[in-house]
């Protein structure tokens, strides 16, 4: 079957052990997010794509934190995560007007920065995260691929970090990086940036 995020599946491998969103969960965020990433859930699921360098998330974990990283109300449905990067880049959609317009951006937890990314979520997945500059560049393929070789394959809601992180002194080199809880890393991440 082919979906309208091909492009996104052919080039990122889907991992063997994905979770497919059920009913409820595409029903409550129909309206909100685009079909076409609904589509994705429900055919394919939540977990790692391209071994581990991009991964699909269930917008319920990561919410919360997604929105005190952007001071946002709770119920700011405009603005949710949609996908991590393998070091824990957000990547998130937002709904920019009630007609339509749309964007990704993304939020960087170790530094803080953020952006918008692309404007639209059909060409974030399919052009932006197969693009070879991307893949190389803010992916971070090179650095990735000595995270796997020195802490090991992530898991689903997993990401590598830097230890101590970046904001205690850390470096961003392949010999301060670990693997762990992604929920947990960012929400300590969000501590460490408040304080």
């Amino acid at each position: 079957m082919t979906i309208e995020l091909q492009n996104f599946i052919n080039f990122h491998q889907p991992s063997q052990n994905l979770m497919r969103a059920d009913e409820s969960k595409i029903m409550r965020y129909k309206g909100y997010l685009p079909d076409c990433l609904l589509e994705l859930w429900a055919e394919y699921g939540f977990g790692l794509y391209g071994n581990g360098l991009i991964q699909i998330i269930d917008p319920d974990l990561y919410r919360d934190n997604l929105w005190g990283w952007l001071m946002r109300d709770e119920e700011d449905m405009g603005r949710l995560p949609i996908a991590l990067s393998a070091f824990g880049d957000v990547f998130y959609y937002r709904k920019v007007s009630e007609e339509g317009d749309e964007d990704v951006s993304f939020l960087n937890p170790h530094t803080s920065d953020g952006g918008d990314l692309v404007w639209s979520l059909h060409d974030f997945f399919n052009e932006w995260c197969c693009d070879d500059e991307v893949i190389s560049g803010f992916l971070n393929a090179s650095m990735f691929k000595d995270a796997v070789l020195k802490s090991g394959c992530l898991e689903m809601n997993q990401i590598y970090y830097f230890v101590p992180a970046l904001r205690m002194g850390g470096n961003k080199s392949v010999s301060h990086i670990d693997r762990g809880d992604a929920v947990a890393h960012l929400d300590f991440l969000l501590q460490l940036a408040l304080e």
